[in-house]
């Protein structure tokens, strides 16, 4: 009795554990999940507006990172604190070909809306290329992928995203053989992905989805 009741107690311990306040807020708080619907439903909002104007000139697109930002890899942060790690890349790269993130909260409505109104999607992130098949894998099952998305991940060390957002721009490297596009809407969860650092943009074409798990502060 006495080890049944022991091992109740652990029991208990390990299924209520406390993870660390950046990803429990992400996991579990409804506050994450309200400014995540709240910075999409800005970014629809600015979109009709674009929609309702009767002159456009070019090809529209939207530029969105993934991860965090459609992608949801807080699975991920929860095994690296349970098996006292930070973040390396052999485990990052196993948890991306497990394809098992889920979906940034208010990202399908958002990206369902682009496509219902033939807006070009591209992705910019700092994932491997050589990971795009189960990347895609991921998104098909999350039912946000569309055979017309452009990616652009990450060659190499070199192949930053600013380089890769000026080809868009450009129309040059990869984007050379595609349409030229009138970039109307940015959304990432870092600096990074944005092409400036004026907070002018913010809520109007530049939309930032909260990420307290990583970044460079």
């Amino acid at each position: 009795m006495k080890y049944f009741l022991l091992s109740l107690i652990i029991f208990s311990f390990s299924f209520s554990e406390k993870l660390p306040n950046d990803v429990r807020w992400v996991v579990k708080s409804k506050e994450y999940k309200s400014i995540c619907h709240q910075t999409y439903n800005i970014a629809e909002m600015q979109l009709d507006a674009i929609l309702k104007k009767k002159k456009r000139t070019g090809k529209l697109a939207v530029v969105m990172d993934l991860d965090e930002t459609v992608l949801d890899n807080s699975k991920y942060q929860i095994e690296l604190y349970r098996n006292k790690e930070t973040f390396n890349m052999n485990s990052w790269s196993k948890w991306v070909q497990r394809e098992e993130a889920e979906l940034v909260p208010g990202a399908l409505k958002y990206i369902n809306k682009i496509r219902k109104n033939n807006i070009q999607l591209i992705f910019i992130s700092n994932r491997m290329h050589k990971r795009l098949d189960a990347t895609k894998n991921n998104m098909k099952k999350l039912n946000v992928f569309s055979k017309n998305d452009i990616f652009l991940l990450r060659k190499n060390k070199e192949d930053k995203k600013h380089l890769r957002r000026q080809e868009i721009i450009n129309f040059t490297g990869r984007m050379k053989k595609n349409k030229k596009f009138k970039i109307i809407q940015y959304v990432g969860d870092a600096m990074g992905d944005f092409p400036e650092n004026s907070f002018e943009n913010f809520g109007k074409s530049n939309f930032v989805i909260p990420n307290p798990m990583y970044g460079k502060w």
